[in-house]
């Protein structure tokens, strides 16, 4: 999965992943040495990110290395943090650090991910099936149990490179140490999630009844869920969208052109702008709740069902006169917006383009 969302390419600890095939490339590539893809390097300069931070760390770690010895503690832990990475970076994370008995990973930083905190919890959830797995094969080698705790929290870090960046890129901010707490709250085998991250991800998994932990340095207990499962809908993990605030401008005269199109005047609306404007929540409001298609045919769909709907309730009498009056109104609104026939700008630095055809 690309985590950067434009087939750019990703960071890890360790290098850059191509964002199509997921290859490990070598530092400053500018091409993907097994695709072809161009290599988009974000950004690692210091600055605040909305994350979700994981910690996985494995149960009774000092007793595993007594009854196995330290070579065969670091085959173990070797073959596991390999799977943990491997399940990381499928989700398009980032492997931060490797804890000496666990992982430490970060789902939005270095690049922006507005479902980090879904993305954590499938990771998490596979790095338990690989753990599971690997125990597996330990305890019938070893004869010892192998478990892990994984913990996630969400919340604002500052992450970027650390001194002259030698030290690698890391994220720093309480939401860090939160995560880490929520990891040795964990029953073993589970994964814990603190109630930021049950709140951003509660309506696409299935989660346990809340339950208060205790956890280091706070006084109080503290409110956190177990995660049991992913619950998509419709065979496919939905998106919990938030009210679209503001944007009332564009959805009137996105509104409006809709209705040039049921009256029989034919439009092209094409929106554009820098990300996190609204551009494909905009197209996700009126027109994309009414049908089951994808964000460039929601609109095109919605508008030939509504004028079905709209001339099938007509009487055919007066068909034509209501049309004509449909389309008066219509041009009255948009005279009342004031927009042109032509490409106008949007607030917030978006722009569409109206590009009506037909006949009156």
């Amino acid at each position: 999965m690309d985590p950067s969302g434009d087939g750019g390419g990703g960071l890890t600890a360790t290098g850059l992943l191509c964002g199509s095939c997921g290859a490990e490339l070598p530092p400053n590539s500018k091409f993907c040495n097994e695709c072809g893809a161009p290599v988009t390097h974000a950004n690692r300069t210091a600055e605040y990110k909305q994350v979700t931070v994981l910690f996985a760390d494995v149960v009774q770690s000092m007793d595993i290395a007594s009854a196995v010895g330290a070579e065969r503690l670091r085959e173990i832990m070797a073959e596991l943090v390999g799977r943990g990475a491997a399940a990381v970076q499928r989700y398009g994370g980032t492997m931060e650090k490797f804890t000496g008995d666990g992982l430490m990973a970060l789902f939005g930083a270095p690049v922006a991910l507005e479902d980090h905190a879904i993305r954590a919890c499938l990771a998490a959830l596979a790095i338990q099936q690989e753990t599971n797995r690997l125990a597996g094969e330990v305890q019938h080698r070893d004869g010892v149990a192998l478990r892990l705790r994984v913990g996630l929290n969400s919340g604002q870090v500052v992450a970027g490179e650390l001194g002259s960046g030698s030290l690698g890129y890391a994220a720093t901010g309480q939401a860090v140490g939160f995560a880490q707490r929520m990891e040795s709250a964990a029953p073993p085998g589970t994964v814990m999630l603190s109630e930021s991250t049950a709140r951003l991800v509660e309506h696409t998994v299935m989660l346990a009844e809340p339950e208060w932990v205790h956890i280091k340095g706070a006084d109080e207990p503290v409110r956190a869920r177990r995660l049991l499962a992913i619950s998509p809908r419709n065979g496919e993990i939905g998106r919990a969208e938030a009210a679209l605030v503001g944007r009332r401008w564009e959805m009137a005269a996105l509104d409006a052109i809709v209705g040039r199109a049921i009256g029989g005047r034919g439009a092209v609306v094409n929106v554009v702008g820098p990300p996190g404007i609204g551009k494909s929540r905009s197209a996700l409001g009126d027109g994309g709740a009414r049908g089951n298609c994808g964000p460039h045919d929601r609109w095109p769909r919605w508008c030939g069902e509504r004028g079905r709907t709209a001339r099938h309730r007509q009487e055919p009498g007066g068909a034509r006169d209501r049309r004509a009056g449909n389309r008066a109104r219509r041009r009255g609104v948009l005279d009342l917006l004031r927009i042109p026939r032509q490409r106008h700008s949007l607030p917030g630095g978006g722009a569409a383009a109206a590009d009506g055809h037909g006949r009156d």
